[in-house]
């Protein structure tokens, strides 16, 4: 069985991807949490779309910070103590809850703070996997990262949807619930038994140095045409296909049984994640990956139509999983990609430069998104992002001959062709 998934077979890696899971399953489940009691203490979007704005910030603000230190420091331990600093502030935030005395401020603080610790805990725990497998099995635990970041909405969501349907106070609990998520993540990091290389560690006084690398990070993408292609179709799919977290509340609530419907289409988003990024990670035939980069690209347009003109919970639902079994495919094999052609003294910037795409887009278009909802509806903008991204991306395989290579063979072309090509 674990032949299918290479990078299984490897113990350090199977309690780092443990602590992926939980590390992700605390995130989605945070902002489950916050975006419902938000929209129940205010029954605004644009008070939504702050809150999750203050949660994701950070990973775009403190990224160059991370990544640096990422490459300077020992990564195990940096993931660590951000697991241990993400329990303490959602264990804060379930006793405000839980005591009646949170307010809105109090929630838009703390979501900034958990927004630090995975802006920390990601980019270290994302570069230590090329130390833990071979580079044969590159794909397959890139793409395992992407089934525990995507399919825990199915534990998070799901866990967090059933405490505040049948409990009191249920959000505190979902929380409380947050915080134990983790402490186990923090538990999984510690019994990893590799270490870091000596020359890994920093020699001189310059660990804090950040600006200097980060430039040196910025050139080294700027000469690599393959980067600069993988990290804008990003930074483009994350603004437009996933960023609609600030208009799921006032979405579900107009299609009926608020709560328990914006859960569901969570968990749906979950369990396609899941299901298709397990697929993706049995891949080891190039035109395959390409035809899945070609199919996950413009699905992820398609399932934002559906969800944003569904009429019923069950629509949104199937919408949901379409968009799960769409973005996530797509996220694992962009991240692929890069750790594919990075060298490993950059690994822990790139990582950061993702996160930061990645997590700035969403945060600026969920805050731009609430904002406007309040005026225009939350339908309108799920459909018109999804359908310009689909336009975006056939533009882009249209013009680029890197991307129609990569679509047809699932592999990047050599640098000079690209380089020549683009020149010439």
């Amino acid at each position: 069985m674990l032949e299918k998934f290479p990078a299984l077979l490897h113990s350090d890696f199977r309690k780092l991807f443990y602590n992926y899971v939980l590390t992700s399953a605390a995130g989605w489940a945070s902002l489950l949490g916050r975006g419902w009691l938000i929209f129940e203490l205010t029954g605004s979007s644009s008070n939504v779309g702050w809150v999750t704005f203050g949660g994701m910030a950070p990973m775009l603000f403190l990224g160059p910070v991370a990544g640096t230190l990422a490459d300077r420091l020992d990564r195990r331990y940096m993931a660590m103590a951000s697991a241990l600093f993400g329990a303490l502030v959602s264990f804060v935030l379930a006793v405000l809850t839980l005591s009646g005395a949170v307010t809105m401020w109090h929630i838009v603080v703390l979501a900034v703070l958990q927004g630090v610790a995975m802006s920390a805990v990601t980019p270290a725990s994302e570069a230590i996997i090329p130390s833990l497998v071979p580079k044969e099995h590159l794909l397959s635990a890139v793409s395992f990262r992407g089934i525990a970041r995507h399919g825990s909405k199915v534990i998070g969501p799901f866990l967090g949807g059933v405490m505040m349907a049948i409990l009191d106070d249920g959000t505190g609990w979902v929380f409380m619930l947050t915080s134990v998520f983790f402490l186990l993540a923090g538990y999984q990091l510690f019994r990893i038994q590799w270490r870091p290389s000596v020359r890994a560690l920093p020699i001189d006084g310059k660990v804090f140095d950040i600006v200097s690398p980060m430039v040196d990070a910025a050139k080294y993408i700027a000469s690599d045409f393959r980067l600069v292609l993988v990290l804008s179709l990003i930074g483009v799919h994350c603004g437009f296909t996933m960023a609609f977290d600030s208009l799921l509340p006032g979405l579900s609530d107009e299609i009926g049984s608020g709560s328990s419907t914006f859960a569901a289409i969570s968990v749906g988003v979950g369990v396609g994640a899941l299901l298709a990024t397990l697929a993706v990670s049995t891949i080891t035939d190039g035109k395959t990956r390409g035809r899945a980069l070609l199919v996950s690209g413009l699905g992820s347009g398609i399932a934002l139509l559906i969800i944003g003109t569904a009429q019923n919970t069950a629509v949104a639902v199937f919408g949901g999983f379409l968009s799960g079994a769409t973005q996530a495919p797509y996220m694992a094999l962009s991240a692929t990609l890069i750790q594919q052609v990075v060298k490993d003294e950059y690994r822990g910037r790139l990582m950061a430069f993702y996160i930061m795409l990645a997590a700035g887009f969403m945060a600026f278009m969920n805050l731009g998104f609430g904002i406007v909802a309040d005026t225009t509806g939350e339908r309108i903008l799920f459909v018109g992002p999804s359908a310009l991204w689909i336009v975006i991306f056939l533009i882009y395989a249209i013009l680029s001959p890197a991307l129609q290579f990569l679509l047809r063979t699932g592999e990047f072309p050599d640098q000079a062709v690209v380089n020549q090509k683009v020149n010439g």
